[in-house]
């Protein structure tokens, strides 16, 4: 097998297609790889879950998973926990589907103990870490600095008298796409008054 290229994210952390790969990622070539050719609900599951695989076989292992269109690699600790998930490069991406497609189906046993959110396609990967950071801010702001979350809240012309209303209606103006809304939030965020104190 020819070395492959994998860029690796945790498990909690959304997959990085090669498009959106920078300098200092968490690159590694990968010389020797066992091929598993499995259904689209495991492949989903291994793609967007934090999971505990059971079969101890796959154990503080790599190998990639994939159901002959699309493959992903992962990596498990000596407990099966999944640790860390990459897409391949577009170059190894057709060959391997195909290997993939000729293997015959093989059943992993797996506990799949939490699901990561789906990745919203369209923004570019700073905006999706800006909109993360942002949706993390406000909760915290919301549970543990209220004042100053109905600060800036009210900056934004949201006039409601409950503040459960008020956070409603600002999670669902930032629930989708990446405007000039996420950017003034992104900025105001991280001055030194809505700083964790």
């Amino acid at each position: 097998m020819e070395r492959i290229i994998v860029n690796w994210v945790k498990e909690d952390e959304e997959l990085l297609e090669p498009y959106e790969w920078y300098p200092g990622d968490d690159i590694e070539f990968i010389t020797s790889l066992t091929m598993y050719h499995v259904d689209d609900e495991t492949l989903h599951d291994f793609i967007y879950g934090c999971l505990q695989v059971l079969d101890h076989h796959l154990y503080n292992k790599v190998f990639a998973l994939g159901n002959g269109f699309y493959t992903i690699v992962v990596e498990t600790d000596e407990k099966g926990k999944l640790c860390y998930r990459s897409v391949l490069n577009i170059e190894d991406r057709k060959r391997i589907n195909e290997e993939i497609a000729s293997l015959p189906h093989t059943v992993i046993t797996y506990f799949m103990y939490d699901e990561g959110e789906m990745k919203e396609y369209g923004l570019t990967r700073d905006e999706r870490i800006k909109k993360q950071f942002i949706d993390q801010r406000l909760d915290e702001l919301y549970i543990h600095q209220l004042s100053d979350f109905i600060h800036l809240v009210r900056s934004l012309y949201i006039k409601e008298k409950e503040n459960m209303k008020m956070y409603f209606i600002l999670k669902k103006k930032i629930e989708h796409g990446y405007s000039f809304i996420h950017e003034y939030l992104y900025h105001e965020l991280l001055k030194p008054q809505y700083k964790k104190k």
